[in-house]
């Protein structure tokens, strides 16, 4: 329990350097079992949408502020397309003694879907085996309850999750506005990464920033440096650290100095920017008792893009893909 608090918070972290990101392209852990063919999105080898090509092109600019600025519009872009593709998600947690050395190690694998109107992860291996047949039961027994769940779900309840995620949204907009207006910043080079160019940008905190939004308040902790490409401007790594003590819930938790995060994405089907690599090394102290630490790597893989297609019933409504129930 302690480690799984430990991985939130530097989520948190994370989320707060680069404005959402993480919330658009990170499906939550929770863990399904093996869908049935019915319910499952059919994966597509079909052309690609060339979203990139469809995108407005905007007028050349050399101001670091106003790039980052398009890179969180195009975030946002991002996610909408992201709800179109399946993937896999490798997780390795480590608990580490005060030498940085594993005194625990984790490893969860997930296939990542989006079912009825949201990303759901299904846990398929731990250790990198196969699961036992008591795990997959229950896996089994957590899928089916949620497919019921949704299947029985009723207009007004489903309105009501519908407005929640789109709150939820703007609240990731409103995020990404504090995070334009914490940071002072500033041009440092250009790179070329697996053959995408982009510019090097570094945030430097603004001490005279005032947030908006909660726990925007750590922003002003955390430093960092993001490479953006140059094409479309869509964010390819991110790094961040905290230089000071990030504290949550009226110091219930904290966040030690020194602890980062490295967010690293890959051009999927020429048209999406998705996660490849999160990596996360930090101390925290939890309730104010023993500190902790953690190393955390994520790696997505085996993205692929599901067809979407409409269901007509006779004398019904059109049912969408993602709300039909499995046979």
């Amino acid at each position: 329990m302690r480690l799984k608090k430990l991985t939130l918070l530097f989520l948190a972290m994370a989320v707060a350097a680069n404005g959402g990101f993480l919330l658009a392209q990170q499906a939550s852990p929770t863990p399904a079992a093996q869908v049935p063919a019915a319910a499952q999105p059919s994966p597509s080898v079909s052309q690609p949408d060339s979203a990139d090509d469809a995108e407005p092109k905007l007028p050349p600019t050399d101001d670091p502020r106003e790039i980052v600025r398009r890179a969180v519009e195009m975030d946002h872009h991002n996610f909408e397309r992201a709800q179109k593709y399946t993937c896999t998600q490798r997780e390795v947690t480590k608990e580490l003694d005060k030498h940085g050395n594993a005194k625990s190690t984790d490893i969860k694998t997930y296939d990542v879907n989006y079912y009825f109107g949201e990303f759901y992860s299904r846990l398929v291996q731990k250790d990198d085996k196969p699961l036992s047949d008591s795990d997959q039961k229950k896996e089994d027994e957590k899928l089916e309850k949620f497919l019921s769940k949704r299947r029985k779900e009723s207009d007004e309840d489903r309105e009501k999750r519908a407005a929640k995620d789109r709150k939820d949204r703007e609240e990731s907009r409103a995020f990404a506005r504090d995070v334009l207006n914490a940071y002072d910043f500033r041009m440092v080079g250009e790179e070329r990464i697996d053959g995408t160019d982009t510019w090097v940008i570094e945030g430097i905190p603004r001490k005279d920033f005032k947030p908006t939004q909660p726990h925007a308040d750590m922003l002003k902790k955390i430093k960092g440096r993001m490479w953006i490409e140059k094409k479309n401007y869509n964010w390819v790594k991110i790094e961040a650290e905290a230089f000071d003590t990030i504290s949550f819930g009226l110091f219930l938790f904290r966040i030690h100095p020194g602890s980062r995060f490295v967010l690293e994405t890959q051009h999927v089907n020429n048209e999406l920017w998705a996660v490849k690599r999160l990596y996360i090394n930090g101390g925290a102290r939890i309730a104010l008792l023993k500190n902790a630490a953690i190393e955390q790597e994520d790696i997505f893989s085996n993205f692929k893009k599901f067809s979407t297609s409409v269901t007509i019933l006779p004398g019904v409504k059109e049912v969408p893909p993602n709300q039909q129930p499995p046979k």
